[in-house]
C-alpha cells in the first residue's frame, strides 16, 4: 500500500456514533430487585461523575423506586428538596443520567439557562454529534430543558465543551 493511501486511511472521518447508547425497559425488574445504590454507582462511573461531586448526588437528591408514576421517570422540588423517581424497569445508568441533568439544570440561574439556550440553539443545527444524536431520537428538540437532560444522557463528556459550564455538579 503507498503511504499516500495508508495516510489517507488516517485522515477518514470516523464514523458518528452515540457515546451512551439507550437502555430498553427491564421487564423482569421489580421494586425487589433493583438497586438504587448499584445503578448511581454505574452512572458515577460511566458518565465520570467528578468525586468532589458524589456526595452530592448521593444525599442531596432523593430517589425512589416507583411502580405508580405516570412516565418512565421524572424529577421535581419539593419542600427544597430535590426528587428523583424511577419505575423498577427504568432504573438504569442512563434514565439516571437523564434526570440527574434535569437536576444540574435546575441549579442553574436564569442568566445560565439563557445562555444555555443561546449556545444550544445554534449547536442543534451546527454540531455534527447533536445533530446526529436528534436525527435518531428528536426528544431533545422538545424543549430546552428536555435538551439539556438529552445531551447529556447520549453524549456525556463527548458533548460539545462549550455547553459543560451549564451541567453543575455532573464536570
Amino acid at each position: 500500500m503507498c503511504l499516500d493511501k495508508l495516510l489517507a486511511l488516517f485522515r477518514r472521518p470516523k464514523p458518528l456514533a452515540i457515546p451512551h447508547p439507550e437502555e430498553p425497559e427491564n421487564p423482569l425488574a421489580t421494586l425487589e430487585n433493583v438497586s438504587i445504590s448499584d445503578t448511581l454507582d454505574t452512572w458515577i462511573r460511566e458518565y465520570q461523575v467528578p468525586i468532589l461531586e458524589w456526595d452530592y448526588w448521593g444525599n442531596a437528591i432523593v430517589i425512589t423506586v416507583r411502580n405508580d408514576i405516570p412516565y418512565p421517570a421524572q424529577t421535581y422540588e419539593q419542600d427544597g428538596i430535590r426528587h428523583l423517581e424511577v419505575k423498577p424497569g427504568w432504573l438504569n445508568p442512563g434514565v439516571i443520567a437523564h434526570e440527574q441533568a434535569h437536576n444540574s439544570y435546575s441549579l442553574l440561574t436564569a442568566e445560565q439557562r439563557t445562555d444555555f439556550s443561546t449556545i444550544y440553539t445554534s449547536l442543534k443545527t451546527g454540531d455534527p454529534l447533536i445533530v446526529f444524536l436528534y436525527s435518531k431520537n428528536p426528544y431533545g428538540l422538545t424543549n430546552d430543558v428536555e435538551g439539556h437532560a438529552e445531551v447529556y444522557r447520549y453524549l456525556g463528556s463527548q458533548m460539545p465543551a462549550v455547553l459543560r459550564p451549564f451541567y453543575q455538579k455532573l464536570f
